[in-house]
């Protein structure tokens, strides 16, 4: 199966429940979830996205701090470099320079990349190259970030009315791209997971505490259960094994993570793995994932 990875930064669960999101909740409602899924420490944004991709706390992939030039260990290994040894195509929509080092150099496919300093629409911008590109070339692994929530949560305060309002326009970003998976006939092509990299409290997210280590975790598409809650435990550090996965292609021997197996409609070893073609019928295009 094909795979969107959508991480929104520094979004908490308790934001999640009081803002409006109904894009959020319609992954929820159609998929699976847990609202108490847990980060590492250091809680800071490139420490934790090496751990999302590398599946290895931060210690052990060696990126400690938000450098613009991390010297990770020889012995991480990114999803992306995983999916594309398998010969996955992989993309990156991303508004932070620093996500260039996420992946070995020649593992991406397609990068985008806008500075955040740059779009006032940011995660819409973002969300709407990304739609472009689903549509157009059809990556088996796609990571889409949304980095609006924690800007507004170091300017304003986390779930200060500008973070929730930013929460929201995370909402509309993401609604972009189900929009545009469903307008091609692609939502039955792509697992969707879903989750943040870390909360917030007051202006930061440093302290290990419970704002700032829960984090929500959301899964949905064709593979995965519907209407379920997650009852077992849940780090990001799981997500790279449970991607790996849906996708059918092995674990790296270095990850410390789990696959999220409960997520599974069906064992993954039962799963068969779709064709994807586009036939034409009436002059009219469908893509068929079967």
């Amino acid at each position: 199966m094909k795979i969107i990875l959508v991480i929104i930064d520094g979004c908490r669960s308790d934001g999640l429940e009081q803002a409006k999101t109904p894009n959020i909740d319609h992954m929820i409602e159609n998929g699976t979830h847990t609202l108490n899924a847990r980060t590492v420490t250091p809680s800071i944004t490139l420490p934790v996205h090496f751990s999302i991709f590398t599946s290895l706390p931060p210690m052990a992939h060696n990126v400690l701090t938000n450098t613009g030039s991390p010297n990770p260990s020889s012995t991480a290994r990114s999803i992306i470099d995983v999916a594309k040894d398998f010969g996955k195509k992989t993309a990156a929509f991303y508004s932070w320079e620093h996500f260039r080092n996420l992946s070995a150099p020649g593992s991406l496919d397609h990068s985008y990349y806008i500075n955040s300093g740059s779009a006032e629409n940011l995660d819409l911008e973002v969300a709407q190259a990304a739609a472009g590109y689903l549509n157009s070339c059809w990556p088996d692994f796609c990571f889409i970030y949304l980095e609006g929530t924690d800007i507004a949560g170091h300017r304003s305060g986390f779930m200060s009315m500008e973070y929730l309002d930013a929460i929201e326009t995370a909402d509309t970003a993401l609604g972009i791209i189900l929009n545009e998976l469903k307008r091609t006939n692609l939502s039955d092509c792509y697992n969707i997971i879903l989750h943040s990299d870390h909360g917030g409290i007051n202006h930061h997210h440093t302290e290990n505490m419970p704002e700032v280590m829960t984090i929500p975790w959301i899964a949905v598409g064709p593979e995965v259960r519907q209407k379920h809650i997650i009852t077992d435990k849940v780090n990001i550090i799981d997500t790279a094994p449970t991607i790996a996965s849906l996708m059918d292609i092995p674990a790296h021997h270095t990850w410390q993570g789990r696959a999220v197996s409960e997520i599974f409609k069906t064992s993954i070893f039962e799963t068969v793995q779709p064709a994807f073609l586009v036939s034409e019928s009436d002059g009219r295009s469908f893509v068929h994932c079967n």
